[in-house]
This record gives C-alpha cells, sequence and structure tokens, in this order.
C-alpha cells in the first residue's frame, strides 16, 4: 500500500519565547499540511550546557579549536531530544524542521515519492542549491516529476529541513548520545552515524535569511586555548580532517558498489 503525506508526523523545533518566528512558519505549513506539532527547544543561553555530562569540550578544542557556543549546544540537544521522542514514541517517519525552514514548491509530493521509493534511506536532509552542487553525488533515485535522491560524498552544513526514518532515528540516537560538534555536522560523519548523506535535488527546502539565527552569533567567536592544547592542535586538527574527510569518501563508494553489485546481481 502506498503511503500518504498524511503519514508523517512533522514537528517545528523553536524557542518557546520566538513567538513572530512561529507565527511565520504556522502561516507557511498551513497551505502543505493541516497538522504539525512545535518541539520547544533547549535554550542555550539559558542554560549551562557548556557543563552538560554529555558535552566533550576537551575533544571539541583539539577538533576545532574552540568550544560549542551556548547556541550549538541547545540546538544540538534540542535536535536530540526530538530524535528520542521519535525512538520513543516509534513514529515510523518524521519531518523535522526548525522554525526559519521555508518549504518550496512540490514539497510534499516529492516527500510522498521519497516514503514510497524503493530504496532504503535512513535520514534526508533538504538542502539548498549552493550547498549540493559542484560536489562528488550519485542519483539513487528518482523521485517525483524531476526530483532526485542524491548520495553525496561532503558534509554540507544545516538541518533547517529533513525527513527521518525510524531506523534513521535510531542511528542518531547512538551517535548523539556524545556532543562534540553542532548536529548539522555530525550528520555528515557516516563514521559516527553509519548513515549515508543524502539529500534531495532540485531543493524543496530553503532558510527565512530575514531572521537572524536563533543561534547567535557567539558561534564565530575564537576561545583561547591553553597551553598544550594550543600546541597539539595543529596535529590533532589535521588528523582530525584527513579521517573526516576520507571516512566520507570510503563510505560514499561503499555504498556506491554495494548498490550496484544490488542492482546486477
Amino acid at each position: 500500500m502506498l503511503r500518504q503525506f498524511s503519514d508523517i508526523k512533522i514537528f517545528v523545533i523553536s524557542l518557546a519565547r520566538e513567538k513572530q518566528r512561529r507565527e511565520a512558519i504556522q502561516k507557511r505549513l498551513n497551505s502543505i499540511c493541516n497538522t504539525f506539532e512545535f518541539f520547544d527547544a533547549i535554550d542555550g543561553k539559558k542554560e549551562r550546557l557548556s557543563q552538560h555530562n554529555d558535552y566533550i569540550g576537551l575533544k571539541r578544542r583539539l577538533f576545532y579549536g574552540k568550544d560549542l557556543s551556548d547556541g550549538e549546544l541547545g540546538c544540538f540537544f534540542s535536535h536530540r531530544a526530538l530524535i528520542n521522542k521519535i525512538v520513543q514514541e516509534k513514529i515510523p517517519f518524521a519531518v523535522i524542521l526548525e522554525d526559519d525552514a521555508i518549504l518550496l514548491n512540490d514539497f510534499k509530493p516529492t516527500v510522498e515519492s521519497l516514503l514510497n521509493t524503493s530504496y532504503s534511506w535512513d535520514f534526508v536532509r533538504f538542502l539548498t542549491k549552493p550547498k549540493i552542487q559542484r560536489k562528488t553525488q550519485t542519483i539513487v533515485a528518482n523521485l517525483f516529476d524531476n526530483y532526485q535522491l542524491l548520495r553525496i560524498a561532503t558534509a554540507p552544513g544545516g538541518a533547517y529541513a529533513y525527513i527521518v526514518s525510524m531506523k534513521g532515528a535510531k542511528k542518531l540516537q547512538r551517535s548523539m548520545e556524545k556532543v562534540w560538534c553542532p548536529n548539522d555536522t555530525l550528520m555528515g560523519q557516516p563514521l559516527r552515524t553509519h548513515a549515508e548523506i543524502l539529500t534531495v535535488y532540485p531543493p524543496i527546502a530553503d532558510w527565512d535569511k530575514s531572521f537572524n539565527s536563533a543561534i547567535g552569533d557567539d558561534r564565530f567567536k575564537k576561545n583561547r586555548l591553553s597551553g598544550w592544547e594550543r600546541i597539539v592542535y595543529p596535529l590533532t586538527r589535521g588528523a582530525f580532517k584527513v579521517v573526516d574527510g576520507l571516512s566520507r569518501k570510503v563510505f560514499y563508494f561503499i555504498m556506491m558498489a554495494k548498490n550496484f553489485t544490488k542492482n546486477n546481481s
């Protein structure tokens, strides 16, 4: 039996105090779906999340040269809490949106065709054109009209709109037990998620650039490393970049080979 768009649970992650942003996305979603649920985000600016037991600050600093900001931690823990909810409530498919997401034309029929494709996917991020062009990519499924499901070998940022299956939610749940990078960065690390990096092209989502980022600009500030951290950082950063980039490429070609073998067996 074909799955319908109504079979999907739609969540919007949003800070409870952001009334204007909530009103804006509610208006945008009313033309696409009848029901969706706001999921109250964790306000990183009000909680001392840098002291959270699950935050591995040392690893973050050695690999990236600075700590995560309170806003980035709040965003990560918000997505993690929602993923936990999806797993606990055994929701088969869920679309997760941040409150600045814009759903473009054909979002509904394209997502519906994604539900019914024979290709087994874990989660699919809906990225904008600049994030997925001029990169290594493979078409893994044809969707509605001229839309395609792409496997990509890079790690573009952005978690403002994505869809997750139950098996994908379980993979994310395991990989999100500890935090040392933003959640959209994590979603581009197959070595940790054990999931492909997939997106839809042409894009079916964007974000509202009229709003300032709810994460805040603190994430762009550089914090000072301690003496020994500053000494070893060039080595740890270099090694991480090599392993991180190589693992994406290896995972990409392994999945391509598996699918080729499956399709020609």
